[in-house]
């Protein structure tokens, strides 16, 4: 993804990481398949139907 001109930033957040520097750490040693493999296999942040709503 980086190489295809994704902003860092943007994979940072997709894989989770809250320091950009193990992003870049992480994408010199990983192929973009296993990025994008690693994303797709993600569940979602879900939230729960009362979304905090008080009833």
């Amino acid at each position: 993804m980086a190489r295809e001109g994704v902003p860092l930033n943007v994979i940072q957040r997709q894989l989770g990481h809250t320091d950009l520097g193990v992003t870049s750490v992480y994408l010199q040693g990983i192929d973009n398949a296993e990025i994008i493999n690693t994303i797709h296999a993600r569940t979602p942040p879900m939230m729960p139907a009362s979304g905090g709503l008080q009833l």
